[in-house]
């Protein structure tokens, strides 16, 4: 049999089919109904392609809770590997700190000490784009006089009302009310543009 680009595609959704989720290239090589990925690998260069051709995203590769429990499980309080026994000084002169069980935590079950400074001051985790920046430049430093919470958030349009849309999300994030305009632009006023 010719392994055609439409046939392997036609044994594709075959397998998508009898397996009730889309095939990986494991279960296409284990397959009774398909053949080797030589013929795939001869019409659309690899597996990635293949799929691609398809106007399918790649699979990526997952990490379980249960996968990542447990190998925090397994490093609490032995040192070796990343874990470098609950708190050290990084290769960029930043203390991290164990704290598993934090949001904002790596996945190895790190912080960033003044990450988790700010966090408990705040008495939150932290948001996306929210950075903390050492005021005296020491990054090992972490007291919480010297830390100052900054955003990383920018507005992705460059029209007025696009800026005044994301300024007012901003400060709703933030806690603040928005009541009414807080400031009108007379050159956008109807009696302005009545004359």
């Amino acid at each position: 049999m010719k392994y055609t680009k439409e046939v392997l595609v036609d044994l594709f959704n075959e397998l998508e089919k009898e397996l009730g989720r889309r095939p990986t290239k494991n279960d296409w090589r284990n397959s009774a109904l398909t053949p080797s990925d030589m013929p795939i690998r001869q019409s659309f260069g690899n597996w990635s392609e293949f799929v691609r051709s398809m106007g399918l995203e790649l699979l990526k590769p997952e990490i379980s809770a249960l996968a990542r429990k447990n190998c925090i499980k397994s490093r609490k309080e032995n040192v070796g590997g990343n874990n470098k026994g609950g708190r050290y000084k990084n290769k960029n002169g930043y203390i991290e700190v164990w704290c598993p069980e934090h949001p904002n935590s790596k996945g190895g079950g790190y912080i960033m000490e003044h990450r988790l400074v700010m966090s408990n001051y705040l008495g939150r985790a932290l948001k996306k784009g929210e950075n903390i920046h050492h005021i005296n430049g020491k990054r090992d430093d972490n007291r919480i006089e010297n830390l100052e919470l900054w955003t990383t958030q920018q507005p992705s349009g460059q029209r007025v009302e696009d800026k005044i849309e994301w300024a007012k999300l901003f400060l709703e994030q933030y806690g603040y009310e928005i009541i009414g305009n807080i400031y009108t632009n007379p050159e956008l006023s109807e009696d302005k543009n009545e004359k």
